[in-house]
């Protein structure tokens, strides 16, 4: 979910397969990273919630010290594509960063961490093509992005109800809370308005990825039951392939139209 955005702006800058496999060992590195960090300002709540206190941190299994010294080879490796990159893109990774670092503390200080995450997570998309040319931030890319916010709103949001109950106990915010009495009527919106977004972006040449993803998206939802904490991490995993349809659909009209 954090890959899919960086290959959409390579694939609208035309990065070379060298790009993409740097990309690639960023985008797991920094996830990663990003998963400890967590599990790091989270360890007393993940203790308890049921879902998550089996984690190494939360069931002390790993000391903080441990962790850290993995955080530190993770963004050792982080730190190693970040050369790569131009000035330009490595100001806007420096921002990534910083947000990553953040996201962890926003669900204390409001209802939508969910609109944080979608920040974080496809920043990747500005930093791939800031890597190539001068950033502009024209109608149709900011549109392009805005459906990438909203679409990890919707796969997060799912995410979330999965721990929903514990949440409430924790006084742990999210938009699953806000959600809660009518998740499915606030999700399709959400499908809708992220669908109206990436059509603005891509024009008549983009009704069949706007359809299909608009379709995919409604049935992942269709398929989902709130009160299913298995359920709803089960389609939050498969969210993901709405990221990988876009992704394809920009490198086909790349191929067409070199």
């Amino acid at each position: 979910m954090l890959l899919w955005p960086c290959f959409c702006g390579l694939a609208i800058s035309h990065g070379s397969l060298f790009d993409y496999i740097l990309f690639f060992i960023g985008a797991v590195a920094l996830r990663s990273a990003g998963c400890v960090i967590n599990d790091l300002v989270d360890k007393d709540i993940d203790a308890k919630v049921e879902r998550t206190k089996s984690r190494p941190l939360a069931a002390n299994l790993l000391t903080k010290t441990q962790a850290y010294i993995f955080l530190s080879f993770l963004l050792s490796i982080g730190a190693c594509i970040w050369m790569f990159l131009n000035p330009a893109a490595k100001c806007i990774s420096v921002v990534a960063a910083i947000l990553m670092i953040i996201y962890p503390f926003m669900k204390r200080f409001t209802f939508w961490p969910q609109l944080f995450l979608g920040f974080t997570f496809n920043i990747g998309l500005l930093i791939a093509i800031a890597h190539f040319s001068a950033l502009t931030f024209s109608w149709q890319l900011l549109c392009l992005f805005a459906s990438l916010v909203l679409w990890t709103i919707f796969y997060d949001t799912i995410y979330a109800f999965a721990d929903i109950s514990d949440d409430l106990k924790a006084n742990v915010k999210s938009t699953a809370i806000v959600m809660r009495n009518a998740p499915k009527t606030w999700l399709t919106c959400i499908n809708l308005l992220l669908h109206i977004a990436l059509f603005i972006f891509f024009g008549i040449i983009g009704i069949i990825p706007v359809g299909i993803g608009f379709l995919f998206l409604q049935i992942l939802l269709k398929q989902w039951s709130p009160n299913d904490s298995q359920n709803s991490i089960r389609i939050f995993g498969l969210c993901h392939f709405w990221g990988l349809i876009e992704w394809l659909w920009l490198e086909a009209i790349r191929i067409i139209s070199p």
